[in-house]
């Protein structure tokens, strides 16, 4: 549908002296990113052991997803898992799981980093201690690596940082 005119005209000007007046005003308005939350992130968070009501919900998720199609979480999974990518407990907690468990972890939190700028983890990823636990099991196959770099922007995955392998 087409705006008469004078209809545009005022939009256009209301634009224009939105931008004169301030131009981050007018990126404000019609600009929307996702909400970041520093306080998921605190270090105390990442200190405590990894509980096994959030371990559990990480699990429901991963294994009932299909890894072929866009991850598409709600809102709230999206920010309750967050924190969880970077947690320093998955080494305490990895070795109780099954390789499958494990495979689909890895590939929910591979595609997470790379789709929500909340779950980006870097050198930190929970990603490189799961890979080191099927690594240690001697399960880790060529392929999932071959997937995890394929589906992935974060350059440390899947072994780390080399720094803290020498």
């Amino acid at each position: 549908m087409l705006m008469p005119r004078k209809a545009r005209l005022v939009l256009e000007n209301r634009a224009k002296r939105a931008l004169l007046e301030s131009p981050w005003k007018l990126l404000e308005t019609n600009m929307t990113i996702e909400t970041f939350d520093p306080a998921q992130l605190s270090a105390n968070s990442a200190d405590q052991p990894l509980s096994q009501e959030l371990l559990q919900s990480v699990l429901a998720h991963a294994l009932s997803l299909d890894f072929a199609a866009p991850l598409e979480l709600d809102a709230d999974v999206v920010s309750s898992l967050a924190p969880l990518i970077s947690h320093r407990g998955w080494s305490e907690v990895v070795s109780a799981l099954t390789t499958i468990e494990i495979i689909a972890v890895i590939r929910l939190f591979t595609k997470g980093e790379r789709t929500y700028s909340a779950w980006t983890a870097g050198a930190k990823s929970a990603v490189i201690a799961l890979v080191k636990e099927l690594r240690g099991r001697g399960e880790f196959e060529a392929s999932l690596a071959t997937w995890i770099k394929a589906n992935s922007d974060n350059r440390y995955l899947p072994y780390g940082d080399l720094m803290d392998r020498l």
